[in-house]
């Protein structure tokens, strides 16, 4: 049984389509196809329903699946692990985010970077907090940035890094904003938000409920850069993370007012997991994560 198998078959799950898997793996359709026509007749089943195209794994492959992802993890995390007492920790580290955790993630992975030079970083946003945990549990993702409840659970590792608060983003020119702004004043205004799945939306609907307010957002999306554009348009205004607005607000052609009365804090943590050992990316990306949370003194 050669990794590459492993690797092929996790691949074709992942994408369920021949060609896309293929082409991610960067080899033909039909080398990548005869791979795992070997490793099902090494392993005496098969793994893959076929007929003119993908038709989803037989209960063979999903068994097999999850050991694949956990071999190709720990092969991969064995090599980390040479790497890293070797004193030069390099390959690529996965980080699954949130919209409201990326201005966050930046900071956490310049701070890797700045530690560990030979990292290359693959950073996957727009995701649930649920799909963050998700990623960690099959292996594709070597830490994530999400909302603390996703990460209640014994197999999963999280330390608080920030908590952050929400605010209104407007056009520069808008008229209606000020510094602050009442939370139920926003059921006046033209709002955009993150979609329902989105827990910072529903940490907001919920400080709305509170109040005795049903928002009627006229748009929904699945990242805060959407919610930034679609403020600057003037057309709305915009519910995000402070984190999310550079400080000088005026250069990306908004403005921001703090939401009051309540405010609304939105958590936000890194979250590996918890299994031992503890792989030396992982365990890189947590250290980055504590020390700015911790600066040295």
């Amino acid at each position: 049984m050669l990794f590459t198998q492993l690797e092929y078959f996790v691949a074709v799950a992942r994408e369920k389509h021949f060609g896309r898997a293929a082409a991610a793996s960067f080899v033909s359709a039909s080398a990548l196809s005869e791979s795992i026509r070997k490793l099902e007749a090494e392993l005496g089943v098969p793994l893959v329903r076929r007929g003119r195209s993908f038709q989803g794994l037989t209960p063979e492959g999903e068994a097999v699946l999850v050991w694949a992802r956990r071999m190709i993890a720990d092969h991969r995390a064995l090599k980390d692990e040479v790497s890293s007492a070797a004193a030069r920790l390099n390959g690529v580290v996965r980080v699954g985010v949130i919209p409201s955790g990326v201005a966050l993630a930046a900071r956490v992975l310049a701070e890797l970077c700045a530690t560990h030079p030979d990292l290359q970083v693959r950073l996957i946003t727009g995701l649930t907090s649920e799909q963050v945990v998700a990623g960690l549990r099959s292996f594709e993702f070597d830490a994530g940035l999400l909302h603390p409840s996703a990460a209640a659970a014994d197999d999963i590792r999280h330390i608080l890094v920030e908590t952050d608060r929400l605010v209104v983003v407007g056009a520069a020119a808008r008229t209606d904003l000020g510094g602050t702004i009442e939370l139920a004043e926003l059921e006046k205004l033209p709002v955009c938000v993150l979609e329902p799945g989105m827990r910072a939306r529903q940490i907001l609907d919920d400080a709305l409920a509170d109040r005795g307010v049903r928002l009627r957002p006229r748009v929904e999306v699945d990242s805060v850069e959407a919610l930034l554009a679609l403020a600057r348009t003037g057309e709305w205004v915009s519910v995000v993370p402070r984190s999310a607005v550079p400080k000088a607000a005026a250069s990306i052609g908004v403005q921001a007012a703090e939401i009051v009365r309540p405010e609304v804090s939105i958590p936000i943590v890194l979250a590996t997991l918890g299994e031992e050992p503890r792989p030396p990316l992982s365990l890189a990306v947590d250290a980055a994560a504590r020390r700015l949370v911790t600066p040295p003194a």
